[in-house]
């Protein structure tokens, strides 16, 4: 007898209306190796230099504009709509909106999460982002198999 098995896959909505009106960071679906956010910033972004010296991350600018700052402050790049900035685990950087409109962009990750940041220093950063607002998790749709 053949048993019947529901698929692992999942499907999600990253952006629609209301996700991209919001702000903060939205938690894709992962898995153990895989992670996704949506980041949006009306102002500002991740200031503080630091790495993730076991995680490898890709940003996707959909809109906007993010100036990051890669390895030191001094090294300077631009980034627009439609381009994208690959970080290998233990680059330091950090970003900003530097466009006319509200940053939205993913950052795509090889870890559950985002934990493990350091500081140029080398010492361990921890973070209060979003301890005192409730998370915003991408809609997931209920597959049929």
């Amino acid at each position: 007898m053949a048993t019947e098995t529901k698929t692992k896959a999942r499907v999600f909505t990253f952006m629609n209306d209301e996700l991209a009106a919001g702000r903060g960071d939205v938690y894709l679906p992962g898995t153990e190796g895989l992670s996704g956010v949506l980041k949006r910033y009306v102002e500002g972004g991740e200031n503080r230099l630091h790495c993730h010296p076991a995680e490898d991350h890709a940003f996707y600018i959909l809109q906007s504009q993010a100036t990051f700052r890669l390895g030191s402050e001094e090294n300077v790049v631009v980034a627009g709509t439609g381009d994208a900035v690959l970080l290998p685990a233990g680059t330091y950087y950090r970003f900003e909106n530097t466009g006319d409109a509200k940053l939205l962009m993913i950052r795509v990750g090889n870890a559950a999460d985002n934990h493990g940041r350091l500081d140029p220093a080398g010492n361990p950063i921890t973070s209060t982002v979003g301890v005192s607002r409730e998370a915003v998790y991408a809609p997931e749709r209920e597959l049929p198999f």
